[in-house]
């Protein structure tokens, strides 16, 4: 399956309310905001001007890293005990999730059964049935590990990501699920929309859940609400 378009939609929605709402949480336990590797991806200068008013006793940021004009001081290690975890993101379960990541479906395509998809055809179908070509890969910082068993939501419908996923695009098994090309696959956000949680492809590849949001590229659009 191969799609060409002279731009492709991939986006990234963060939501300050979402991360008000877990500052204000997690101040219970937590007293430094762990805020390296440009806030796992999330933006270190938006989340450290949001998190400024919660009161913490200190943002820790990557050497080099630069959060802005915040009151918070700003420091490079400190002791792990009482520093923020996933839940300040909502990379946990049960945390309000900050961000919604999704990219645009290129291409719908029947394939029969027993035909391969992409590279070694990790995948075969078990019957004839439908594909997605969805306009994100690893290039985008989409995990690779996600390959043949990370979660989508696409037509409403939580479906698998099949096949290897390459550098621009990945595969997803529609199974049934009504798509049409240019409608959104939604990779990870928030669980009250049906969409997959960035746990479940923490579970789902391995890879720890902000370790995932910290490889998300400049090549995802991104918006705040």
């Amino acid at each position: 399956m191969t799609a060409h378009l002279p731009s492709v939609r991939r986006w990234i929605e963060f939501s300050l309310r979402a991360l008000d709402e877990n500052a204000e949480r997690v101040r219970s336990t937590a007293r430094v905001a762990d805020l390296r590797a440009d806030a796992y991806g999330h933006g270190l200068a938006l989340v450290a001007e949001c998190l400024d008013r919660h009161g913490f006793e200190a943002f820790v940021v990557s050497p080099g890293e630069d959060p802005g004009d915040v009151r918070t001081p700003v420091v490079t290690s400190a002791d792990p005990y009482g520093m923020t975890g996933p839940e300040l993101f909502g990379a946990a379960a049960g945390w309000r999730p900050v961000l919604r990541v999704g990219a645009e479906i290129l291409a719908v395509k029947a394939v029969a059964a027993g035909e391969g998809v992409s590279y070694g055809h990790t995948w075969i179908a078990p019957h004839d049935t439908t594909l997605a070509l969805v306009g994100a890969g690893y290039a985008h910082g989409v995990v690779r590990r996600a390959s043949n068993t990370a979660p989508v939501l696409v037509g409403g419908a939580p479906r698998t990501i099949v096949g290897v996923i390459s550098m621009d695009q990945l595969t997803v098994h529609l199974d049934g699920a009504a798509v049409s090309e240019g409608d959104d696959a939604v990779f990870f956000g928030d669980p009250d929309r049906g969409e997959p949680t960035l746990a479940k492809w923490q579970e789902a590849t391995g890879i720890r859940a902000l370790a995932i949001t910290s490889r998300l590229s400049a090549g995802f659009a991104r918006s705040v609400a």
